[in-house]
């Protein structure tokens, strides 16, 4: 059968079921309503002498008379735009929740066990019996995430009876029954196989992903306990443990009559320390549970004695900060080094406002090294300048760091009088600059002044450095590099002494000039720090991002000194954390910062076989020191239940935990960087996984019938494929961009990586219906859609599917961008920005990169929706960029980035043909047989010896 035979087909596979309908969020009347009625459209806001109709209450706000780009045979781009209930609760609340029309949020009220011998702490076999949602069933991601949502209005997440968590990009209300909220850890497989045989026969990986410190959304909204521990003396002791494995007190402990406890995770023994014992009745009464959140909550912080202090015998500190700026010729000439010192002065308002016990410092840099004493007594700044490069030194100790509350004045001049040399020293241009001396003395100075406790060092750089030790003078963008893993020595060793001081490095690259951003991204890569690149920067459009980026990096720590460790049932062991700073090893990681985005991913593996009808238990404790130098442990416990039937453990898949995991470690098999054959391994694996489910579980080699919790899995590795990181590397394998990218994967969250991978489009122009774009709930968290509404904006991320002539709010987990062009109605555009519909696109622009409150339908919906889009990415706020065709120069670099299901330029095929051709080699495999069969030989038996490989 030829392609075009199979494309003809397509219609006839079975991607889709067919969801049961969604009740509506509400149950008032609804009824059309256009966000501005009978606008007058004559006029200047069409060109190309399109004559316009006047608006009904059945137009778009498209001009219904252009057509869709993809009915055009001319060129891809016309114009220059793309054309184309059932709740479980183990409590009762007590003050029911109203939502933002008054509808009363239904009370959460005692429910039946999971199972028979399962009681509300989850002892006992935890058979996990809630399926997937039928409602997000369908293979197209927008239609996917619209009805997840929708199906989580109305809907709580019970996190001990519900099975398959919601998608990342879903805002939903939880209550913790003694397993923790998937957002902060969630297993890649909730029926877990009993054996690594099983595993192996789904071609998935069994793993972990966590984000432990992400903002949730729970019904009582108390937020994370915190517990202390204290003996008779009141002293402060550590928490309960277990006497073989060390794992904390958690809901799943047992507790027994004789002042004992069994431990869920080794199973063993310990008796309970007598003078700390936690709300046990001596009288023969048993364990009371109810006022110890640490056994009826699955995520809780312990307060942490004087022993788990970082350095034994020191008191720990609240967080320093050091600003290293870049203040050469080339960051001052395009603006970047003023912008920085903006940025640097709100984040210093900013720390003063929510982190008032913590301490900065400010560096400069050229071909030389600058401090600054910020006493608080001085009556203007003082500046030290350092020109030894090859062996720093700090000048001088009082008054490098200080409260920015006790010396806002000397700070201000300070940073007054470098805004004054940028100035005035346009003259006298010093193009070179000493980055990695400016990284050894920054972090000197921490270490001096901190004695040892480490902090963030928050650095800006406009170009290759070439002076001073870590200068790459002789460095260049080529493809002769095969490896995408740092080899110069300098950084590669400050990186490791930055670990073990926990000193964290973000680094704002405000130049698309090539700077090794592989070398100079090195520190930050393995301290877990954050990194920003401006390719294009202009300070006129560009600075209102380099400062919101600074103080959402600011806003997001949560603490620092993290030593961090996974425990698992017997049975099961971590084979990796997904850290190059922890060379992918087993060993128990070091996070010198913590911020609320941090996201790991662990990969487990097999020591012996598990058993079925059991439960499989995790926890993941994480030492630390909070931002006010308090020390704590979080403890994070999951559960997961054990199956010998292959159907079932397809049925309960976390799609969102097994495309980090795979993601991460096709980032770390790299290689040498031969994309080509990573991109076939990639969708031979794809094959793989559906092949297995088509033989085992579907058994209709007829039809694509993808798994109901994996149905857009085909979709992300797609776009994965597509990425900058993959691209070819015919001419440049350390570019910028490429290197940018991959940091990326690092970097983001759950939902930020969805977007990332397929951002989100929401047509604007379309008729909406009155609760469409609206919250749900009182606390604007969920927004909402009549069910209606979903074909209407699910816009597929395909040039053919986008309207010429339309306004579309897009989401790429870190810019928002506003797309439009020439042929967009201008009444539109007036009542979603306020601009006058007489003046020309090119000079429209969004102050600060915020849409302007306006008393308009539209206006209100597009600010809803971004808002909604800062909750799921944990964001306080996304900056809003315009994207129009012929005008912004970066239009055809995002667009190309944006339309993730189109071909590529380089043959990757669309996601059409892509599911085509995984229907093709699917059926081959399943042909021949050749797929790993549960029980008997397979012509894949050779495989069954490789017991921890886990693709």
């Amino acid at each position: 059968m030829s392609q075009d035979q199979l494309y003809q087909q397509m219609s006839n596979l079975s991607l889709d079921q067919q969801a049961q309908p969604v009740q509506p969020a509400t149950t008032s009347r609804k009824h059309k309503k256009p966000a501005r009625a009978f606008h007058n459209v004559n006029g200047d806001g069409f060109t190309n002498g399109t004559t316009a109709a006047p608006m009904n209450d059945n137009m778009q706000y498209g001009n219904p008379n252009t057509p869709q780009l993809g009915m055009n045979a001319g060129s891809p781009y016309n114009n220059g735009m793309p054309q184309h209930d059932q709740v479980f609760t183990p409590q009762q609340v007590n003050s029911p929740m109203l939502n933002a029309n008054g509808m009363q949020i239904p009370n959460i009220q005692n429910a039946p066990n999971a199972t028979p011998g399962m009681d509300q702490f989850g002892n006992g076999a935890l058979q996990q019996s809630v399926a997937p949602n039928s409602s997000t069933a369908s293979h197209y991601v927008p239609t996917q995430r619209w009805e997840d949502q929708i199906n989580y209005l109305t809907k709580t997440f019970q996190t001990m009876t519900d099975s398959v968590p919601p998608l990342p990009t879903t805002n939903f209300y939880s209550v913790d029954q003694g397993s923790c909220n998937p957002k902060t850890m969630s297993l890649t497989m909730s029926n877990i196989p009993e054996n690594e045989t099983l595993r192996h026969a789904t071609k998935l990986p069994l793993g972990l992903t966590m984000q432990p410190f992400a903002d949730l959304i729970t019904l009582n909204d108390t937020g994370t306990p915190c517990i202390t521990f204290r003996d008779r003396d009141n002293t402060v002791k550590a928490p309960i443990r277990c006497h073989r494995c060390r794992s904390y007190i958690n809901p799943n402990y047992k507790l027994s009559y004789d002042s004992s406890f069994a431990c869920n995770i080794c199973k063993v023994k310990t008796r309970m320390p007598m003078d700390i014992l936690p709300g046990v009745n001596n009288g023969g009464n048993g364990a009371t549970l109810d006022d110890r959140p640490e056994m009826i909550n699955g995520t809780v912080d312990f307060i942490a004695p004087p022993e788990y202090n970082a350095i034994q015998g020191e008191e720990s500190v609240p967080l320093h900060y050091i600003f290293v700026i870049d203040v050469t010729s080339l960051a001052i000439e395009n603006g970047s080094a003023m912008a920085v010192i903006e940025a640097v002065r709100q984040s210093i308002e900013y720390i003063i406002d929510n982190q008032p016990e913590c301490k900065i410092a400010i560096m400069t840099f050229d071909n030389k090294l600058k401090f600054y004493n910020l006493r608080s007594d001085l009556d203007a700044a003082q500046e030290y300048i350092v020109s030894e490069l090859n062996d720093v030194f700090i000048p001088f100790f009082n008054g490098l760091f200080a409260k920015p509350s006790e010396s806002i004045n000397v700070i201000t001049d300070t940073l007054r009088k470098i805004e004054d040399f940028i100035r005035n020293d346009m003259g006298s241009p010093v193009p070179n600059n000493c980055y990695g001396s400016a990284l050894q003395a920054a972090k000197l100075a921490l270490s001096e002044f901190t004695g040892n406790q480490g902090g963030k060092i928050i650095c800006s750089l406009n170009s290759l450095p070439t002076v001073g030790n870590g200068n790459l003078s002789v460095r260049r963008d080529d493809n002769l590099k095969q490896s995408l893993v740092c080899d110069n020595e300098f950084y590669r060793k400050l990186s490791d002494e930055l670990i073990r001081s926990y000193i964290s490095v973000d680094l704002f690259v405000t130049s698309g000039a090539f700077v090794d951003m592989l070398t100079v991204g090195c520190p930050v890569e393995l301290t877990a720090g954050t990194l920003k690149y401006y390719p294009q920067f202009q300070r006129e459009m560009d600075d209102h991002l380099i400062i919101h980026d600074m103080i959402e990096n600011i806003s997001s720590i949560v603490g620092y000194q993290a030593l961090l460790k996974v425990r698992c049932s017997t049975g099961l062991t971590v084979d990796q954390y997904y850290l190059k700073s922890n060379e992918y090893s087993d060993r128990d990681p070091m996070i010198p910062v913590l911020t609320k985005d941090l996201t790991l991913d662990v990969l487990l593996k097999y020591t012996d076989k598990l058993k079925a009808q059991d439960d499989a238990y995790f926890q993941t404790a994480i030492l630390y020191t909070d931002i006010n130098g308090k020390r704590k442990i979080r403890s994070i416990n999951c559960t997961g239940a054990i199956s010998n039937n292959i159907t079932e453990v397809f049925k309960f898949m976390n799609q969102n935990a097994l495309v980090r995991i795979m993601i991460k470690d096709i980032i770390r098999t790299l290689g040498n960087c031969d994309f080509l054959d990573i991109r076939k391994n990639i969708e031979q694996k794809v094959a793989e996984i559906l092949t297995q489910y088509t033989a085992l579980v579907n058994r209709n080699p007829n039809g694509l019938v993808l798994p109901d919790a994996l149905k857009t899995l085909p979709m992300y590795m797609l776009s994965f494929e597509k990425a900058d990181l993959m691209k070819p590397n015919a001419r440049s394998t350390r570019g910028n961009d490429r290197i940018y990218d991959l940091f990326k994967y690092g970097m983001l969250n759950s939902s930020r990586l969805s977007y990332k991978l397929y951002p989100q489009f929401v047509p604007l122009h379309a008729m909406l219906e009155e609760n469409d774009l609206t919250f749900y709930d009182a606390n604007s968290k969920m927004i909402q859609i009549e069910q209606q509404s979903v074909e209407e904006l699910s816009v597929r991320n395909a040039y053919n599917k986008l309207l010429n002539g339309g306004c579309y709010l897009i989401c790429d987990g870190e810019r928002v961008y506003l797309m439009f062009n020439k042929n967009t109605n201008r009444m539109l555009l007036q009542d979603l920005m306020g601009t006058d519909p007489s003046i020309g696109l090119n000079e429209i622009t969004l102050y600060g990169g915020i849409l302007p409150e306006i008393d308009s339908q539209i206006n209100e919906k597009a600010r809803n929706l971004i808002n909604y889009w800062c909750e799921v990415c944990n964001k306080q706020s996304f900056p809003i960029v315009l994207l129009r065709p012929e005008i912004d120069q970066y239009y055809q670099n995002v667009i190309s980035h944006l339309l993730s299901e189109d071909e590529t330029i380089n043959k990757i095929p669309s996601y059409d043909k892509f599911l085509i051709q995984l229907h093709t080699k699917i059926q081959e495999k399943v042909k021949k047989e050749d797929y790993i069969k549960v029980a008997g030989n397979s012509k894949s038996h050779e495989l069954f010896h490789q017991q921890f490989v886990q693709f």
